[in-house]
This record gives structure tokens, C-alpha cells and sequence, in this order.
């Protein structure tokens, strides 16, 4: 078989901080590997013009350009394009399906580090680390300022999507033997059952009886806002929302109402607008704990991304089956 062409699209820090040097040396043993020259992080159509025409593969991750009609006329050999980040939303059209392109990403990986991060602040949150830790530092006894925390021992959890991060918290959750709940409309009761949960139709109802809630919703035309003032509303005093999805499903200026007030605490890792304001008013507010999306990354984890890939375009040229392929079909309800 002719020597296959690798293009690589991520460049400096940014290729550093995917491919290990076992991941760098696993992909120059698959093929003849062409580079472009050092640039930003977001790749322009411009600057792989005269490298697409000669490739096979192409690796990407964050900041690849849009394969649009004009780009994939340039790209006539291409057969794989395997992304090591998330989401392919924003730079993968239909089209690129319908020019037999496989498409292979590496979003299983970062769901596993979401799905730790989630868990971390959950106990985070009800064990009030964060509020020991500020007021010891700042000369307190915490314990004696506000009592103890909480167990998430045998608690009602409720997590919004059994998505890819939605299942990677809910395996976490196991050893705790909580009570937990799923609102996903695509989730069958078979599949609710292999994850040991419960399969709950009504979001209203996840809302109003879960201790914990966690969003793991998808942006899509269904789930856009479906976090509404209302459905906030319903959270019960003392309970505990956790957001490391994204932002548009969730009525965000009605979440920071609603966390002025005291009543529940949360844990957010996403904004609508990235990064958070420094005059926002969630800044500050003792009920809740702020990150800046960085729920999915690692240091671990950035390197699996790039090893994954790298797999993943062996298996490609082997002619075997991808591990993590992504469908035409499953373009509408991926994050």
C-alpha cells in the first residue's frame, strides 16, 4: 500500500500540549507527516492551501478552520479527519460526510475529566471546602462559624442529558449509591437501566426533588433556554446546581438572581459570554463556586487526546473500525 499523508494542523504550545512523544513518534510510524509553519492557534484556509491537496488524514483540534465547500475542493485525497479536542460543531458540515470523509474526535476523553471535575465540586459544595478553607486562611474556625457540611451519600441526584459527560459523572456517582435521576428525552429505559438510573420525563420534576442537579445538556434548538427562571425557581432551599456543560440551556441573568438570594449553591464552569466579566455579579457571591472552564482539561488528559487520535488514524489505515466516530446523523444532538 502507497505511504498515506498525514497533515497536522496544530502547531507550538499548542502541539505540545497534545502529542506526547510516544503519540508524536505512534503517527510519524503511520505515514509521511507534513506540518504547516508556526502559527497561532486558529488555523486560515490560506495557510493549508498548499498542504491539503497532498493529504489523506488530517489531525486537527481547537482552532481548525471550517471544512466549507470551498476547503474540502482543496482536500480531494482526504478520507479521515480526526480531531483530538471535543466538539466538531462550528468547523464539520454535513458536507463533509457526503464527500465520504470519516469524522473521529476525541470528546470521550474530555468527558472523563469533566465528569471527575463534576464530582470533585459536587463534594466540593457540600462538604463547603471552599468556605472552611477561605475562613481558616482569613484567621476563622470555620466549623464553628457555620456547621458542617453535607454527605452525597445516598442523595436524589439529578443530571440534565446522559451525554457523554453526563455518563462519565453518573459512574463516578456509583460508590456513593445515590438516588439518581435522568432527564434526557433520547434515553430509553434499556439504556437507563444499563447505567443504573432512572429515567425521569418530566424536568419540572427533576427540578423540584433532587438534592443535586447537574446539567450536562447539549446546545441545541431543544434544549436552548430550557433552564428557565421557572424551573430555577422550583430548586428547594439548600440544594445544590452544578453547570460544566454548556451555557445556553441555562437562563443565566435568572441563576444569578436566584443565587443573590442565598437560597441554593452552585458550581459553574461555563459562561455565555468567556471569559466571566470582572463586574460580574456572581463574582463574590459565597454561595458559589467559580471556574474558568476548565472542567475537561488536564494535563493527563490533554495528552490522551492526541494519543486517541493518533490510535484512532491506525485504525483508519489499517482498514479497521474507529473508536470513536462521529455520524452524519449524530451531528444534531452533539454538543
Amino acid at each position: 500500500m502507497a505511504e498515506r499523508t498525514i497533515l497536522v494542523l496544530p502547531t507550538g504550545d499548542l502541539y505540545a500540549e497534545i502529542m506526547s512523544p510516544k503519540a508524536e513518534a505512534d503517527l510519524q510510524a503511520l505515514g509521511k507527516v507534513i506540518r504547516r509553519e508556526e502559527g497561532g492557534r486558529n488555523v486560515s484556509p490560506d495557510e493549508i492551501s498548499d498542504l491539503l491537496p497532498q493529504a489523506d488524514v488530517v489531525l486537527t483540534t481547537w482552532g481548525a478552520p471550517k471544512f466549507d465547500a470551498q476547503l474540502l475542493a482543496l482536500a480531494p485525497r482526504v478520507k479521515l479527519i480526526a480531531h483530538a479536542a471535543g466538539t466538531i460543531k462550528g468547523f464539520i458540515p454535513e458536507e463533509v460526510f457526503d464527500h465520504g470523509i470519516q469524522v473521529s474526535h476525541a470528546a470521550a476523553i474530555i468527558a472523563d475529566s469533566v465528569g471527575e471535575w463534576t464530582l470533585t465540586v459536587t463534594l466540593m459544595a457540600l462538604r463547603r471546602a471552599y468556605d472552611f478553607n477561605r475562613t481558616m486562611h482569613e484567621g476563622g474556625w470555620a466549623k464553628r462559624d457555620f456547621g458542617f457540611g453535607e454527605e452525597l451519600y445516598g442523595r436524589r441526584v439529578g443530571v440534565i442529558a446522559a451525554s457523554m459527560t453526563g455518563r462519565a459523572y453518573i459512574k463516578l456517582l456509583k460508590p456513593f449509591e445515590c438516588d439518581v435521576v435522568v432527564y434526557d428525552p433520547y434515553l430509553t429505559e434499556t439504556r437507563a437501566a444499563e447505567l443504573g438510573v432512572t429515567r425521569i420525563d418530566s424536568l419540572d420534576e427533576l427540578f423540584r426533588t433532587c438534592d443535586i442537579v447537574s446539567s450536562h445538556a447539549p446546545t441545541t434548538p431543544e434544549t436552548n433556554g430550557m433552564i428557565s427562571a421557572e424551573r430555577l425557581a422550583l430548586l428547594r432551599d439548600g440544594a445544590l446546581f452544578i453547570n460544566t456543560a454548556r451555557a445556553a440551556a441555562i437562563d443565566y441573568p435568572a441563576l444569578t438572581r436566584e443565587l443573590q438570594t442565598g437560597r441554593f449553591r452552585a458550581a459553574l464552569d461555563v459562561f455565555p459570554k468567556e471569559p466571566l466579566a470582572a463586574d460580574s455579579p456572581l463574582r463574590g457571591l459565597p454561595n458559589v463556586l467559580l471556574s474558568p472552564h476548565i472542567a475537561g482539561g488536564t494535563q493527563q488528559s490533554r495528552k490522551r487526546l492526541g494519543q486517541a487520535m493518533v490510535d484512532e488514524i491506525g485504525r483508519f489505515l489499517r482498514g479497521e473500525p474507529l473508536r470513536y466516530a462521529v455520524s452524519k446523523q449524530m451531528l444534531a444532538t452533539m454538543a
